[in-house]
């Protein structure tokens, strides 16, 4: 029996390891084919053996980055002057002058002592006088020294002024000595101590800014646009001969094969490259959503979305790329599995569509973001006219995104019309897509949605009918713990909407006998009261079984289901077993306990505790805000200790905030009233009502 039920435990692996082998293949497959298709294995010189056609826009690099080159050698560097080093040579003119007349002035009265000092000092100076041109330089008159001086200075400060570079400066020069030449008032001598002392002091103070000019050959050589040849375009005729142009426009291309171990590398590369994606979504779903791979249902409905997704793709990229069903995949994903699967898996959709077709970086980053913001939104998706508000959604941003490409990338604004057109149309695609299969996988595969748990929560579906009709009371009860069940499962992230629905079904055994049930007694007799404790306790624990039944004929949905079975745990029926108790101690308390199963998932917690507070909030005469939070912590508490949340997953974290739901929901039902005082309407006449109501 053992091994028997292990087989049986298996088979879900077994089936899940089947599909997603078979998943791989056919992506490998498709990829494989694809990346071989176009690809031709030519050398230099070969002839050509077929017509070639370019299976993509391709960039020539090479005559590209030939104009790009020589361009950069047409830029004029910019320049700059450094007036610095002409305040400097000024300066050192200054203070030669400066210096030669203060030995002139100091020694005036002994002209050799004066020429023999000057010589010594000046003896290393900067402009290449001699000692016997420095000896000549302070003899001369105070009036020829001024001038020697202002020539120098002001011929320095005209040709460094607007800048000079250091392979001007021989030019310079010779012009110089010519103007120098031609002065009149100057003899050979006094122009030769004047050449040098222009000599010295003139330096080149004009260079290339490299920063700048950096920037302007950046700027020139972005004008440059690439050498681009068209997809389509009749790259080789049959018959013309390879050239070293053509195998690189081939290879730049990727339509290029050199060799046959480069077809091993591609297979090998490609088969990785799949493999570590199917690895790495596979980790996560056994990390985050095992209940999807442990499930068959879930796990087939999972990757025929992704497959079919995925081989879809290539015919609307054909028609435009911004028609690719990638959105509808995750609102499919998302509404009947779970929201973060969209994202892992809607990444991966979007990896090998791009590896498939080529899609472009933008429309990556297009889709990436639309597949982001619909894991967001498919959250919330209760009613079928939001998914049409989603694939609307995600078309604006698509149509963002195409216009954002136009300006950014100065595309063909022609084609921008068109881009939009089916950006709007992948939204309405999306939406026509999702609501038209949604129909046949929760038929097919009996999976729950949004769509299904609204349809259920009908109250004229017939379950909830007769039990409104039977047992009206214990329909009263189901709707009060629905709305604190919702309320508090919304609070902590759980699923809102299948706790309200389980919510509304949890009780229908009790239409097997109504009766039987404090909530459904209109008077004061109670049958309860002419049967043995055990008996009763019979009774009250079969609406169990009884609405499990029910629920099964009524084909609810087995998550439903679920929280049903679990909604009393394996608790004790207190108020038989206390009966039973004050007549025979050694009662044994297991024949007073609720048959479980124990809750396990957030929603079945929710739900036991709700169900347990509302029916103790019905015995409280006065209900005030502190009674109802002593209330609710005395009922948790005793679910607790009796050890129900044993197997559950939830955290007391959100055990907490549960009771503040309950609180906040319970106080707002119950809140205080101020207390109407009769007045006796008699004593006022009918007349003051009327000649009030003509005031107005």
């Amino acid at each position: 029996m053992k091994k028997n039920k292990r087989k049986f435990k298996n088979k879900p692996l077994l089936v899940n390891t089947g599909i997603m082998i078979i998943s791989l293949a056919i992506v490998f497959f498709v990829l494989n084919n694809s990346v071989f298709f176009g690809l031709y294995n030519y050398e230099v010189g070969e002839t050509v053996k077929e017509d070639i056609y370019l299976n993509k826009e391709v960039i020539d690099h090479s005559k590209t980055e030939a104009m790009r080159a020589s361009k950069e050698l047409e830029v004029e560097p910019v320049m700059y002057i450094d007036f610095s080093k002409l305040v400097e040579s000024k300066k050192n003119l200054t203070e030669f002058f400066s210096r030669l007349l203060e030995i002139k002035a100091s020694y005036s009265n002994d002209p050799e002592i004066m020429k023999r000092v000057y010589a010594g000092i000046e003896k290393k100076n900067g402009f290449e006088l001699s000692e016997e041109d420095l000896m000549n330089l302070v003899v001369l008159s105070t009036e020829k020294l001024d001038l020697l001086k202002n020539y120098a200075i002001d011929i320095t400060s005209q040709n460094m002024s607007g800048g000079l570079q250091a392979d001007e400066i021989n030019s310079v020069l010779e012009n110089i000595d010519t103007y120098v030449n031609s002065q009149s008032d100057l003899n050979d001598r006094d122009k030769e101590y004047l050449r040098k002392l222009i000599r010295g002091a003139l330096t080149d103070n004009q260079f290339i800014d490299v920063d700048k000019t950096k920037t302007k050959i950046e700027a020139e050589i972005l004008k440059i646009e690439d050498i681009t040849y068209p997809k389509g375009m009749l790259l080789a005729s049959k018959g013309d001969v390879i050239t070293a142009q053509t195998h690189q426009i081939l290879k730049d291309g990727e339509m290029l094969i050199e060799s046959k171990r480069d077809h091993f590398f591609i297979i090998s590369g490609l088969l990785v490259l799949i493999f570590m994606i199917w690895t790495v979504l596979h980790l996560f779903l056994y990390s985050f959503e095992k209940s999807v791979l442990s499930s068959t249902k879930k796990y087939a409905i999972l990757m025929s979305l992704f497959i079919f997704s995925f081989l879809s793709s290539k015919f609307f990229y054909d028609i435009s790329p911004y028609i690719v069903p990638i959105p509808a995949f995750s609102m499919l994903a998302g509404i009947m599995l779970t929201p973060q699967i969209v994202i892992y898996f809607g990444i991966a959709l979007i990896i090998l569509v791009h590896l498939w077709t080529g899609m472009s970086s933008t429309l990556i980053l297009a889709y990436l973001v639309s597949v982001l913001i619909l894991a967001v939104l498919v959250r919330n998706i209760k009613q079928r006219s939001q998914v049409v508000t989603d694939g609307l959604f995600s078309a604006l941003i698509l149509m963002i995104f195409a216009i954002t490409q136009s300006l950014l990338f100065k595309s063909d604004y022609t084609e921008l019309p068109m881009h939009v057109i089916f950006a709007l149309g992948n939204g309405i695609l999306s939406a026509v897509i999702t609501i038209g299969v949604m129909p046949f996988f929760e038929g097919f595969f009996s999976i729950l949605t949004p769509f299904k748990l609204l349809e259920l929560s009908n109250p004229n579906r017939p379950l909830l009918k007769r039990l409104l009709i039977e047992a009206p009371g214990t329909y009263h009860h189901s709707v009060l713990v629905g709305n604190l069940a919702e309320t508090a499962a919304h609070d902590i992230g759980a699923n809102s909407l299948l706790t309200r629905v389980a919510a509304f079904y949890h009780d229908v055994g009790k239409l097997d006998r109504p009766y039987y049930f404090k909530e459904n007694q209109l008077g004061s007799e109670n049958p309860h009261d002419k049967l043995p404790p055990q008996i009763s306790a019979n009774i009250i624990r079969n609406h169990m079984v009884t609405g499990v039944e029910l629920a099964e004929k009524n084909k609810l949905p087995v998550e439903v289901i679920d929280i049903m079975k679990a909604h009393h745990g394996t608790s004790l029926i207190k108020y038989f077993y206390h009966q039973e108790q004050s007549g025979n101690p050694d009662v044994d308390p297991t024949k007073f306990l609720y048959t479980g199963p124990k809750p396990e998932s957030k929603e079945a917690v929710i739900l036991m505790f709700a169900d347990s507070v509302e029916a103790a909030v019905r015995t409280l005469k006065t209900p005030t805000k502190a009674s109802l939070s002593e209330m609710i912590d005395k009922l948790v508490a005793q679910k607790i200790a009796e050890n129900q949340l044993s197997s559950a997953d939830i955290s007391m974290k959100e055990v907490e905030i549960v009771k503040k739901s309950f609180l906040n929901v319970l106080s707002g039902i119950f809140h205080e009233r101020i207390e109407y005082p009769d007045v006796d309407i008699n004593q006022i006449s009918k007349e003051t009502f009327d000649d009030n109501e003509s005031k107005t």
